[in-house]
């Protein structure tokens, strides 16, 4: 018996000096995915860190990894969105907006940083999560690297269905709908294990590392609150910085 066909689902990359990990990233999506809709560039607060170690860098990736998005063959159509006016975003939020705004409405889509893959059956899994009548799905996620034992059973949803208004605010993996219910937390999720969400830190380039980690104990000792960010801001901000 045949499988059903896979409805449309465009994958969502966080993009910005990636070139080790990105093809791994691409290449575990591309038989999936619909589109690629990749915003590129750094975010304010992440680029104070990296100024620091690397003085000359620019605010958009300067490492090759817009070039990938050009050689790695096979790939579905690809969105660039870059920094807005040359400037850094200003937060990861107004970041992971621009690129819900490309996603039509009706139509599903996945978070997928560049620094991440998808390892097994993810359109089994994917089928499953849209046929259970949820709008959001999650799955298992992995360090490699690390003893599998810490594997993460139940991660945030990554993969959700677009509604008018949706928006992220606050932190960077609250997705809200139009009256700014946080989307994991008000509606149904649906968990499949049927493909795991790979998280390839242990690849990351060592010029990356550094002001990465330094950037994650700031945001942490913050509560995780993304700098700039107030309730129902996010429109404004993209003006903003057009």
């Amino acid at each position: 018996m045949p499988k059903p066909e896979l409805p449309k689902v465009h994958c969502l990359i966080n993009l910005y000096n990636e070139y080790a990990t990105l093809p791994l990233c691409l290449s575990s999506g591309r038989d999936i995915f619909s589109s690629f809709i990749v915003a590129d560039g750094a975010y304010k607060k992440y680029f104070e860190f990296y100024k620091k170690k690397h003085p000359k860098a620019e605010v958009f990736s300067t490492d090759g990894s817009l070039e990938l998005l050009h050689v790695i063959p096979n790939l579905p159509p690809v969105k660039l969105i870059m920094p807005p006016g040359g400037k850094p975003w200003l937060n990861q939020c107004v970041k992971r907006t621009a690129m819900l705004d490309a996603v039509p409405d009706g139509e599903w889509f996945y978070i997928l940083d560049a620094d991440e893959m998808l390892y097994g059956e993810a359109r089994d899994g994917f089928l499953d999560i849209m046929g259970s009548g949820c709008i959001a799905g999650s799955s298992p996620i992995y360090n490699p690297g690390l003893d599998i034992s810490v594997m993460s059973p139940v991660w945030h949803p990554r993969l959700f269905l677009k509604v008018p208004g949706m928006f992220y605010d606050r932190k960077h993996w609250l997705l809200k709908d139009y009256a700014g219910r946080v989307v994991e937390k008000e509606y149904p999720t649906k968990w499949t294990d049927q493909f795991v969400l790979a998280h390839l830190k242990v690849f990351k380039e060592r010029g990356r590392l550094m002001p990465h980690l330094g950037y994650m104990k700031t945001m942490s000792i913050d509560g995780w609150i993304e700098p700039h960010s107030k309730q129902f801001n996010i429109r404004t901000d993209l003006e903003k910085n057009a």
